[in-house]
Order: structure tokens, then sequence, then C-alpha cells
């Protein structure tokens, strides 16, 4: 690998690296009021269901986020194949983990579930950002 290559392999690392930086900071400030919310409401399991629900869609994102580092600089077929089949595995995964959750382990339904919608929202705004500043990155370098 010439000198050129490794720095802009750096590069899109440390853009990578820069970018997860936010999402965590993101994810534990809208972890940390959903359970404050959480922790009002009377009933049982709400703390755990958001808590749950957060590392779910954090484990989601974050498998998504290296599928996409994979994938980028492959071919358009080959980035389509990796990201959208990873991404029907992980939503098979995502739906039996939360089924397990609330039907062995009695989590409850509703916090847990608008927990992920919550974060859904925020992973799809999340992707956008991160993609268009990969795509803006490659167009910036010089291709060799």
């Amino acid at each position: 690998m010439n000198a050129e290559k490794r720095i802009n392999w750096l590069t899109r690392l440390l853009s990578g690296w820069s970018f997860l930086g936010w999402v965590v900071l993101w994810y534990a400030i809208l972890t940390a009021a959903g359970y404050l919310i959480a922790s009002k409401l009377e009933a049982e399991h709400h703390e755990e269901s958001v808590l749950a629900g957060a590392m779910i869609s954090l484990t989601n994102f974050l498998l998504g986020f290296v599928s996409v580092e994979y994938a980028f600089d492959k071919s358009h077929t080959t980035f389509l194949k990796i990201v959208l089949g990873g991404m029907v595995g992980r939503l098979m995964i995502m739906a039996l983990v939360v089924l397990l959750l609330i039907k062995v382990y009695s989590f409850d339904a509703l916090s847990l579930m608008l927990t992920l919608l919550g974060y859904y929202a925020v992973n799809l705004t999340l992707e956008i950002v991160f993609l268009q500043k990969k795509v803006s990155l490659k167009n910036t370098i010089p291709q060799t």
C-alpha cells in the first residue's frame, strides 16, 4: 500500500471514529433522558425496557456502521448486497430479541417499542449524516 492510499484510508477511518463519538454522546443523552422519564412511571420494568431498547438500537446501529464501512469502497452491487442483506438480518435478529424480552423476560412492551421507535428516528438521521459525510469525503480525496 503506497503512502497516498494509507493517508486516504487513515482519513476515512478517523472521520468514522469522530462520527462514532457523536453517536455515543447522543445515545448517552437520550438514554439518560428516557431512563429519567421511565423512572417516574409507577409500573414495573419501564427502566429496563428503556435501557434494553437503547442497547438493541445501538447494537443495530453499530453493526450497520461496520457494514457500510466495510462495503463503501466495493462496487455498487456489492455495497447494496452487503448493506441491504445485513439490514434484513439485523431486523430479524432484533425482532427475535424483542420477542424474547417481552415473552420470556416480561419486559414492558410499550416502553420497549416506544424506545425503539425513538431511536429508529435518531438512527435514520445519524445514518443519513454519516453517508453524506462518507460520500463528500470520497469526492474530495483524489482516487488513484
